[in-house]
């Protein structure tokens, strides 16, 4: 039996305060609040999903108006060039750079905090690294992505959300079927849900019969949260057709963790709760749904 520490990093953004330094700075106080908090032998770590693509350049200094997919948008008329598909052309623009400086952040925190860490996805093509080419875009459509690094910083997997939402669809994100979404390690099979994923059965019984044991969901949700008590709530929807679903009576999955982001996107407010979940059952969940927070369960494996 090993002791593993599970945990969800419950990120509260803004849009308007990105920058490379500041974004370093944030990411690495959150993990060590995360520290804070272990307990057990070995870590995983989960960030959520989507506000990584903030980063790209061009949104400095844009008036954040709107809403996520009018946002984007904006982007891409800012950043056009000579291309078919402009939109993604305005992204591509920045992508090795952008890329670069991702997987740098998140595998040295993984590294030097010596976790499984799974980064937050980010809107970003398919890109390789060759010995004679160096970095260079295998895929140039675009992703919901997540890069999976372990305890020596080196990363693992790289996994792109397979269902899409209709805003995501109709601003030109492309599905990553193509994408593997498990990495065996050396506490056993994780399987990765980006967000929507982990709703749809035919997702998690895949992942459940590639052995996957801990399923990681890193996610960002823009329904209001709350309702009054004689409605029905977002939170009370997504715990039951998410991770409770997702984690019961399943023949290899044996624990969840769902980290979400809170924050303003433009004048749209994305609202969760992070939660760990072990059987269909909650282990430890976030008292918060607009603040950042750090969520913690200590488990028990057989490695």
């Amino acid at each position: 039996m090993k002791t593993v520490d599970l945990t969800a990093i419950q990120v509260r953004f803004d849009a308007t305060t990105f920058s490379r330094e500041s974004f370093v700075n944030a990411m690495g106080r959150y993990i060590r609040l995360a520290r804070g908090l272990w307990r057990g032998e070995r870590h995983v770590t989960v960030f959520p999903e989507f506000f990584p693509t903030f980063l790209y350049p061009a949104f400095r200094g844009m008036a954040l108006e709107g809403g996520p997919g009018k946002i984007l948008l904006k982007y891409a008329l800012k950043n056009t060039g000579l291309s078919l598909n402009p939109f993604r052309q305005a992204f591509l623009k920045h992508t090795l750079e952008i890329e670069c400086f991702y997987r740098e952040t998140f595998g040295a925190l993984a590294g030097e905090f010596k976790t499984y860490l799974l980064a937050p996805s980010i809107l970003m093509p398919e890109v390789d690294i060759e010995s004679s080419r160096g970095t260079f875009l295998r895929d140039k459509r675009l992703y919901n992505m997540a890069y999976l690094f372990n305890p020596q910083g080196r990363l693992i997997a790289k996994i792109a959300k397979h269902n899409l939402t209709d805003a995501e669809s109709g601003i030109l994100f492309s599905r990553g079927s193509s994408f593997g979404n498990t990495a065996e390690t050396s506490i056993g099979t994780l399987g990765v849900a980006i967000c929507y994923d982990m709703f749809f059965e035919s997702e998690v019984r895949q992942l459940d019969s590639r052995g996957c044991e801990i399923l990681l969901v890193p996610s960002c949700n823009f329904a209001p949260w709350k309702a009054p008590l004689t409605e029905s709530t977002q939170e009370r929807v997504w715990f039951r057709d998410g991770p409770i679903s997702a984690s019961k009576d399943r023949e290899n999955i044996r624990f969840l963790v769902n980290a979400m982001a809170v924050g303003d996107v433009g004048g749209q407010t994305a609202q969760g709760r992070s939660s760990i979940w072990h059987d269909g059952k909650v282990l430890a969940v976030s008292r918060e749904f607009e603040l950042e927070d750090v969520v913690n369960a200590t488990v028990e494996l057989d490695l």
